[in-house]
């Protein structure tokens, strides 16, 4: 057991927190700089993990955000397979799983999600897998390169990502969702269809309106059995049921828990020095006027980058639109804003001409946007226009016309 001192010290190899360090290096950021990150793997990024990684496009080293060398050469103290255990706030101290104490200047927590597992009898079964780190993927991967029939538990974007990865590495597919269509979050009957008749079309099989209520095998995993008694057989199961913040750690912290971790517009999560940021931060989104956490892509990279300004001493609210996209059978569509009280929706272009936009208004003001194969303009002018909150509920007629530019409409 040892102790060390970081000016800058960082609890989470994710995405958030690589972000953070390589801000505070551009940024020519004064002191020294730690790690602490529960895996031993270097940070890397986790959206290739359900597409080109498990479609074997992608090398393992394809995924890592800065190499070793990058580390090394600035003098970045990289604590791999150190969980945080405690936190201490008041003597500005944090003491790892193993015991080593860290004390710091300033701290950024960007530990992340942990997925949620299945809690239901066969659970401990080999050949259930789930898909969060890059040993899951290589797990899953090794499992795919011996064929057979997989059953999907869960309709959720991760869920979707990998049945679709699965299925264009012939795998047979069955998709187990509590919903009764697809994408219905989306809450667009045109794009439900689309995406399920390419699902359908690369030969998945979807339960609609059942769950998962055991596993059975015989000391290996080979049938799924539903609630409503439908019996799946399968080889393997990969379950994308959600994850939740890693807190646990913070537990008689005195720092603020409700969602994750709650921070002020600076990312400050109300203890001297300390920050937050990535999947693990509830932080006010003056968009929308509420309090968001949001487990995606760009929100790591922004609140990372915010972050490690802030604790270099700027005063920098957030200010930006979130944004998130996903890729399912070689289809690519980006989401922006938050769509959450909506009432009213506009259609623009085609699904089945593969270029759409689903625009989600609210008292005439546009809250969110789902873009497909949209123009750089178009995807300028949806930023602009939720960010501006102008009122162009009179332009109905205009926006559902997709010779109209939607950068028109800006005020």
């Amino acid at each position: 057991m040892g102790r060390s001192h970081y000016d800058y010290l960082i609890i989470g190899g994710g995405l958030a927190g690589a972000t953070a360090v390589k801000e505070l290096l551009l940024t020519g950021a004064q002191g020294s700089i730690g790690m602490l990150a529960a895996e031993t793997e270097l940070p890397y990024e986790r959206p290739p993990l359900s597409k080109d990684f498990l479609l074997d496009q992608a090398p393992r080293a394809s995924v890592f955000l800065l190499g070793e060398r990058v580390y090394r050469e600035h003098g970045v103290g990289l604590h791999l397979g150190t969980p945080a255990a405690s936190v201490s706030p008041g003597l500005h101290l944090v003491t790892s799983a193993g015991g080593d104490e860290f004390e710091y200047g300033r701290l950024l927590i960007a530990s992340g999600c942990a997925v949620r597992r299945l809690r239901i009898p066969g659970a401990d079964l080999p050949g259930l897998f789930y898909l969060r780190t890059l040993a899951d993927a290589e797990a899953l991967r090794q499992a795919i390169a011996g064929g057979g029939h997989a059953v999907v538990i869960g309709g959720g974007f991760i869920g979707l990502e990998v049945a679709s990865a699965l299925a264009q590495r012939d795998i047979g597919v069955t998709i187990v969702h509590r919903a009764d269509r697809l994408f219905e979050r989306f809450a667009s009957e045109e794009l439900c269809t689309f995406f399920e008749r390419h699902y359908l079309d690369h030969g998945v099989h979807v339960v609609y309106e059942d769950e998962v209520r055991r596993l059975e095998g015989d000391g290996r995993l080979r049938k799924v059995v539903t609630r409503a008694g439908r019996t799946l057989p399968c080889d393997f199961a990969c379950a994308g049921i959600g994850v939740e913040p890693g807190v646990a750690y913070l537990d008689g912290s005195g720092i603020e828990i409700n969602n994750g971790i709650v921070v002020n517009e600076y990312l400050e999560a109300g203890a001297p020095d300390v920050f937050a940021a990535g999947d693990v931060a509830n932080f006010f989104d003056p968009v929308f006027g509420r309090r968001r956490r949001l487990e995606h892509w760009d929100n790591a990279i922004t609140l990372g980058r915010l972050a490690a300004r802030n604790m270099a001493g700027a005063r920098e609210p957030y200010a930006g639109v979130s944004y998130f996209y996903s890729t399912v059978f070689g289809i690519t569509y980006e989401f922006f804003g938050d769509m959450s009280g909506y009432d009213e929706m506009v259609t623009r272009g085609s699904f089945d001409r593969k270029t759409a936009a689903l625009l989600y208004l609210s008292g005439g003001v546009l809250k969110a946007a789902l873009l497909l194969n949209r123009s750089p303009a178009e995807r300028r002018a949806v930023k602009q226009l939720i960010v501006s909150r102008q009122q162009i509920g009179s332009l109905q007629e205009q926006l559902a016309d997709d010779h109209f530019m939607l950068e028109r409409a800006l005020a």
